[in-house]
């Protein structure tokens, strides 16, 4: 599997993914047009020639928000989403990361956890179909302990 950036290439296969990961998906319009925004850092994971997972966020002024991952069922627990949002987070130099999941995605939430974000609250009823609380997650740069893990030292 590769990690690549996210070009009109790919746009029909994260679209598919889209479809099969989550409730209210992004169409291919709403995805190109991510292609054309300053903010936006989308990656592919890419396996014979398609994306099978992605991730994207958006940074503005050394914040970054996590906008969205998915990884197709086939190809889950082989460290996609993981490498995925190494290499978003690498490339985008913020400082300080928020993102929100659903309450009930406890393994999205682990891999989040291992990162270095922690839980900062939760959003009541943010998601739909079904309705469901949303966890919000920050992680921020510390520049007064020496980087240790995996992520703080990108």
């Amino acid at each position: 599997m590769e990690i690549r950036k996210f070009s009109s290439e790919y746009v029909g296969d994260v679209a598919a993914i889209e479809k099969r990961c989550f409730s209210n998906p992004w169409n291919e319009i709403t995805l190109a047009a991510e292609l054309k925004n300053d903010c936006s850092h989308f990656h592919v994971a890419v396996e014979d020639g398609r994306a099978v997972g992605y991730a994207g966020l958006y940074v503005v002024c050394g914040e970054a928000d996590v906008v969205r991952v998915a990884v197709l069922p086939g190809y889950r627990r082989r460290g996609a989403a993981r490498a995925l949002l190494l290499e978003s987070f690498r490339e985008n130099g913020a400082n300080c990361i928020f993102l929100d999941v659903r309450e009930s995605n406890t393994i999205a939430i682990k891999l989040y956890e291992s990162l270095g974000f922690r839980d900062t609250g939760v959003r009541k009823s943010y998601y739909s179909n079904p309705t469901e609380d949303a966890v919000l997650m920050k992680w921020e740069r510390n520049y007064t302990t020496e980087k240790t893990d995996e992520y703080s030292g990108y």
